[in-house]
């Protein structure tokens, strides 16, 4: 789906048409080992809520029936501190293999950072998830590494940040947060 697109989606909540994750530049990238493309809103709130007071909810609400997933999906999320105004970001996912330039940035940050067990983490991810920079709407700038931090713990996922050559987990994005005042 490419920047500024408008997306469509069906009946149980999926993104339709071709979803393709940007460059690495553009946006959060994370490389979970989970090769389904479920999105568990109560999950995703729940992280949010707990570990970065955060109000987290998905503006397309995901259905899953027959227990089937999307080969690729898309979702907008609004966060916000408890009581703020919230910010969208938009977030893609893919399969692994279809996202060759995240799998390239990915094993880049680990060869930076001198493995440090990141290694292996890539070696098994499946699926790659990217949430967009900038934020779709809203004031909060921090709303997309939010999101990716939410991510980072929900999925045990590692997080290449754009225009980095670098890896952390969620230990790492949290002191991002923090270091940006959430």
């Amino acid at each position: 789906m490419a920047a500024g697109a408008h997306m469509e989606f069906d009946g149980n909540g999926w993104a339709e048409g071709r979803i393709e994750l940007q460059p690495p530049s553009e946006g959060w990238s994370l490389l979970s080992p989970e090769p389904e493309a479920r999105i568990d809103e109560h999950r995703w709130a729940h992280q949010a809520r707990v570990f970065f007071r955060a109000e987290l909810t998905l503006v397309q609400k995901k259905a899953y029936p027959s227990g089937g997933t999307p080969m690729a999906d898309a979702v907008e999320v609004d966060v916000a501190r408890a009581g703020g105004a919230p910010s969208r970001v938009l977030v893609l996912t893919v399969p692994l293999d279809r996202a060759p330039l995240v799998r390239a940035a990915a094993a880049a940050g680990v060869r930076a950072i001198g493995g440090c067990g990141f290694d292996a983490l890539l070696g098994r991810a499946r699926r790659a998830w990217q949430v967009r920079e900038p934020q779709v709407a809203g004031e909060d700038a921090r709303a997309p590494l939010l999101v990716t931090a939410v991510l980072a713990a929900v999925l045990l996922a590692p997080v290449v940040p754009p225009g980095e050559e670098t890896i952390f987990g969620v230990k790492g994005a949290r002191e991002r947060l923090q270091r940006l005042g959430w």
